[in-house]
């Protein structure tokens, strides 16, 4: 499994009510929390790009994440999310829990596509949208068992009074999952339900570095 840390459900409740679970709610018998959460380096064949992958059962999403060598925040970054074709929306929180980070939430849009927000929140509450962090589409499609997105951020890497995505050493990410569908699926602003699962995991940003230049070129397509 390389380079991972495995978080159980039980630290997962010690932490935080993560996006948006009170910790006295949020119990492993509920199916809220995931218990088993990995990280590893993933190489996409088609482009030959690399990201950090992180991931647990085949039932969650899986979310890959780039960042352009060792540069320090703030800097753009990749997020691939790929989630199973039954789950209504999915999100990822680059600072590791719900309040007080950026958030990039994605879900089908209902037309073949996948609509993505950047969102934020400040308590246990539906996410607002979040000016503070741009997202750009690069790819993005649907079919029978899955839709996949992949964006490129502006604004994920640093955010607040200085906390920022450090580019070398461990991070903690969080994600979160819903199998409702979103009411307004073109609308990046609409409401979402709350969660069905959540969960944190940590990786070792050395598997989310690419090179510079490989970095910005594939940054530059998409639309």
């Amino acid at each position: 499994m390389g380079r991972l840390s495995v978080l159980t459900a039980a630290a997962v409740l010690v932490v935080t009510g993560l996006l948006g679970v009170p910790l006295a709610q949020a119990t492993p018998s509920d199916g809220v929390l995931a218990a088993r959460q990995t990280a590893d380096k993933y190489c996409d064949s088609a482009t030959g790009l690399c990201y950090l992958e992180l991931s647990t059962r085949s039932t969650n999403p899986t979310y890959r994440v780039a960042i352009p060598g060792a540069a320090s925040a703030p800097f753009d970054t990749l997020l691939q999310i790929v989630a199973p074709a039954s789950l209504g929306w999915a999100g990822f929180a680059w600072g590791g829990g719900m309040t007080l980070n950026p958030l990039t939430v994605a879900w089908p849009d209902g037309k073949g596509g996948v609509t993505v927000s950047s969102r934020w929140a400040t308590g246990r509450a539906l996410p607002t949208v979040y000016s503070g962090a741009t997202l750009k589409t690069l790819s993005a499609t649907t079919n029978a068992t899955h839709w996949a997105v992949e964006v490129l951020c502006a604004g994920c890497s640093r955010w607040g009074s200085g906390a920022s995505l450090s580019s070398t050493g461990v991070h903690t990410f969080a994600w979160a999952m819903s199998k409702t569908p979103v009411p307004q699926p073109a609308n990046p602003s609409s409401s979402f339900s709350i969660h069905n699962n959540v969960g944190m995991v940590s990786g070792d940003m050395a598997d989310a570095q690419v090179a510079q230049s490989v970095f910005q070129a594939h940054a530059a397509g998409g639309r």
